[in-house]
């Protein structure tokens, strides 16, 4: 997650990035500069919810603007060689809201050299949609896409101090050596997930999920865990000495991603 060139003061998020060899899966990276300036320079956002994107409610998207996030989704309905809503895309993501309360599903991407891109109080995500309990949305991603994804629970989930989503997160890689994984690093205490690769693999709470050796939260070179990740399709590797991994077996396409919240 962390290289030892940026000593963390605060606990920063993690972003799935491509990793240069197969059995080595997405590298976690800091998505901003850690020192106490740069956390300081983050100030609570707000924006006008006159005109909700299509899939997100205008209660939902008062609810993010109420809690500091940067804007609405994108939402796009057709493909932008990116993240799109709908099934035509290479890589298919179908999320599915098993809670008993509603959510607001957030997915955002990690731009090469963008340390903030999963600061919801300073960037825009990709998709903010609005899932109803039992309700489910269908995402595309282009290949060579790395980003994450995490929900907020019945207008009560909010930002950590430095402007990400304060629960469980999932992590993704598309292309070559597409990895998906969850992580618990932001919030021990966040909500359930997972996620199933169709070809064989999943990756939920306790298996291949990244967890803090000890605390809540965590993202320190040296503080955290992948677990129990070995198996069909299962990858495990280091990265600057800090475990890397997680669910592969559907490189440029070739599988699925069931993502549940519970």
């Amino acid at each position: 997650m962390f290289s030892n060139m940026y000593s963390s003061l605060a606990v920063l998020g993690l972003a799935a990035l491509s990793s240069a060899m197969p059995l080595v899966t997405p590298d976690h990276v800091p998505q901003v500069g850690t020192s106490t300036t740069d956390v300081k320079t983050f100030a609570a956002a707000s924006f006008s919810c006159s005109s909700p994107v299509s899939g997100l409610s205008a209660s939902d998207c008062n609810y993010m603007s109420q809690i500091g996030m940067a804007g609405q989704g994108t939402n796009a309905r057709s493909n932008n060689g990116n993240i799109w809503i709908g099934s035509d895309g290479p890589n298919k993501f179908l999320y599915t809201n098993r809670a008993n309360t509603p959510i607001i599903l957030i997915v955002w991407d990690n731009p090469p050299n963008d340390y903030q891109s999963s600061f919801m109080n300073v960037r825009t995500s990709k998709i903010s949609y609005s899932l109803a309990a039992g309700a489910s949305v269908t995402v595309s991603m282009a290949n060579g896409v790395s980003g994450g994804w995490s929900a907020l629970y019945n207008h009560k989930t909010t930002l950590s101090q430095y402007g990400q989503i304060y629960n469980t997160w999932a992590e993704f890689t598309t292309g070559n050596y597409a990895t998906v994984d969850i992580s618990r690093e932001v919030n021990m205490g966040g909500n359930t997930m997972d996620a199933k690769v169709s070809t064989g693999c999943t990756t939920n709470m306790n298996t291949c999920a990244f967890v803090c050796k000890s605390g809540n939260t965590c993202g320190t070179s040296g503080s955290y865990d992948l677990i129990n990740c070995s198996g069909k399709n299962a990858a495990y590797g280091l990265y600057n000495g800090n475990p890397s991994g997680g669910c592969q077996g559907w490189s440029n396409g070739s599988g699925r991603i069931d993502a549940s919240f519970y």
